[in-house]
């Protein structure tokens, strides 16, 4: 039974696709603006604008003189789409910039412009040239949109992917009938191929913008969440997302019957601080202490934790008894260094006092924590500004 094809008037979809798809960028810029996102976020713009502009003219209706400068423009922008897709996808995941891959996709459509148009006219092998281009990008897309910046985020680009990969196919099929490569039982009316690669390209460069507006509102999503587990004074984790990563961290799922070692700490005589030079002065003795302890604990495994007031939290995994006492007396003795400024122009002096204990192979960190304060309470009744090491104890679920 032969294929009945719809008719489909090309240029009225190619020019309805074009605005669509300058509508889109500008939407992107509008809404990427005011986001931390917003390089990314003007580049697809950017790429949605050209791509669009590229549809734009193709169906104007213009004199034969300015027939080979549509064409040329038409290569062009669609060329650049690409390359602004693609940095906007490189610039969201925080990736390295592919120089070489930039130039190839601009230097094609030049190239073959200047072969199939200038130097030995054939608009086929022109249309073809550029279309290799296009595989180059979408291929660069597909291996872009494997690493994903954030967890929370990967879903997403694997969907994209899965888009990308469908469409390169829709391509290869496309334009290996213009070339003639297919077998003759695969060929079909050309007007078929042109409604269908149009149809699929309108709705790739859709699935596209969805994808891309999708990845700004999870990211900015993510960090909404990420603000909710930090102390906007210290910069340091809540209680909240001091729990949080402790559960999800690698190391300390990996190796439970290792030791781990938890450093619970105060700021001694912190009301009284606040008495005698006012909470602002408080706050900033809060904001040194976490400085201090940013710039002594630097191990990447290590939670750093506010729990509350001036309790604050440190979690070392793989970490003996030792180790973190040794970590908490050069915090101790940084304190002591650190005078802070009093708006009165005094300088605050504070000392800490610290708790430590070394979990036992199945303890749990809750348990761990509450031996850790034991031990920091012993320091406060006995002189303060030191720091207590707790005996070992059995395991506690």
């Amino acid at each position: 039974m032969p294929i009945v094809v719809l008719p489909i008037d090309i240029p009225t979809l190619a020019l309805s696709r074009g605005l669509v798809q300058m509508m889109l960028g500008g939407l992107l810029l509008y809404l990427g603006s005011r986001d931390e996102a917003a390089g990314a976020a003007r580049f697809w713009a950017l790429g949605f604008l050209l791509n669009g502009l590229s549809l734009f003219i193709f169906p104007l209706q213009i004199p034969q003189a300015w027939e080979q400068t549509r064409t040329v423009l038409n290569h062009l922008t669609l060329g650049a789409s690409s390359v602004f897709f693609l940095l906007g996808f490189w610039t969201f995941g925080d990736q390295p910039r592919r120089i070489w891959i930039l130039v190839l996709m601009l230097a094609i459509p030049i190239g073959s412009l200047l072969a199939w148009e200038v130097l030995w006219p054939n608009a086929r092998l022109r249309v073809l040239c550029t279309a290799s281009g296009q595989a180059l990008f979408l291929l660069a897309l597909q291996h872009s949109l494997g690493r994903a910046p954030r967890s929370e985020i990967a879903p997403i680009c694997r969907r994209l992917r899965y888009v990308v990969i469908a469409y390169l196919l829709v391509v290869v099929w496309s334009y290996a009938s213009i070339a003639n490569v297919l077998p003759t039982s695969a060929q079909l009316d050309t007007g078929y191929h042109r409604s269908f690669f149009s149809v699929a390209s309108l709705l790739f460069m859709l699935s596209l913008a969805v994808g891309c507006l999708a990845l700004q509102f999870a990211l900015l999503a993510a960090r909404n969440a990420d603000l909710a587990m930090v102390d906007w004074q210290t910069g340091l984790l809540n209680r909240r997302g001091f729990f949080n990563a402790a559960s999800r961290n690698t190391q300390l799922r990996r190796d439970r019957d290792a030791p781990a070692s938890v450093i619970a700490l105060d700021i001694d005589h912190f009301k009284r601080i606040n008495d005698e030079f006012g909470h602002a002065a408080g706050d900033r003795v809060l904001v040194t202490l976490g400085r201090c302890l940013r710039e002594l604990a630097t191990d990447p495994a290590y939670l750093l934790a506010r729990m509350g007031g001036e309790e604050f939290c440190l979690v070392l995994p793989a970490s003996g008894r030792q180790q973190a006492s040794t970590l908490a007396e050069a915090i101790r003795a940084r304190c002591r260094e650190m005078p802070v400024p009093a708006d009165d122009g005094r300088a605050i002096d504070f000392t800490i006092s610290a708790g430590i204990c070394e979990t036992i192979p199945g303890q749990s960190l809750e348990h761990a924590l509450a031996q850790a304060d034991e031990a920091l309470y012993f320091a406060k009744r006995n002189g303060r500004d030191q720091v207590v090491v707790s005996a070992p104890m059995s395991a506690t679920h």
